[in-house]
């Protein structure tokens, strides 16, 4: 060990520096304690059983490029109705103007559209349970506990795969609530293993906690 002043080599057990006297177990024991404060809240099995140490480890929403088609059919309707208005019509013409409006008009339509989905889906994982947040103006929350979740599967297409898009499906013994599906999320691999892995802590830390009044 040596010293933290003087950079003296000095013995493990030692309390004092021998050449410049300095107390260093008063300041390996506070630098310790500084490195353990800015350090991250670990997981603990209460975690995953004490209602008050419920923890968060993942949320997210659907993710903008999941409605690629919906974007690719735009854009090719609204190239070829501009091709056609500028062919079949003179320079100056009002319908060269309504197709320009009705271009616009129908982007942001669709821009409106997809922000909705967006915003007005939130997915939220803690220890313990799985939360669906839906709607903007009137919210909805459907929740899971992740002890009655019995599997998880993920939903993709072909090009979901190369956007790494995608749909998981949570499946659980809830009569109210026995299917809830995450959908256009990003990374979904990730999440439905994020999932797994914590319905299986759950299920293994055990389930029974008594709250004392």
């Amino acid at each position: 060990m040596t010293c933290p002043k003087c950079q003296a080599a000095i013995d493990d057990d030692s309390r004092f520096c021998k050449r410049c006297g300095v107390s260093v177990q008063a300041t390996t024991r506070g630098s310790d304690s500084s490195a353990a404060g800015s350090a991250e809240p670990k997981i603990t099995s209460d975690s995953y059983r004490d209602p008050a140490m419920e923890k968060e480890v993942w949320e997210g929403r659907p993710s903008w490029r999941a409605h690629y088609g919906l974007w690719g059919l735009l854009i090719g309707g609204c190239i070829a109705a501009l091709i056609m208005g500028y062919r079949w019509t003179q320079p100056g013409s009002s319908i060269r103007t309504f197709v320009w409006l009705l271009v616009l008009a129908a982007s942001a339509g669709l821009l409106v559209r997809e922000a909705l989905i967006v915003f007005g889906n939130f997915y939220r994982l803690t220890t313990q349970r799985l939360f669906w947040n839906s709607g903007v103006l009137t919210r909805v929350t459907e929740q899971v506990e992740l002890v009655r979740v019995d599997d998880v599967r993920i939903c993709q297409g072909v090009i979901d795969r190369v956007v790494n898009t995608g749909d998981v499906e949570i499946i659980g013994s809830d009569a109210t609530d026995g299917r809830l599906v995450l959908e256009s999320v990003s990374s979904p691999t990730e999440v439905a293993e994020q999932v797994r892995r914590h319905v299986r802590a759950a299920r293994g830390k055990g389930t029974l906690f008594v709250e004392q009044v």
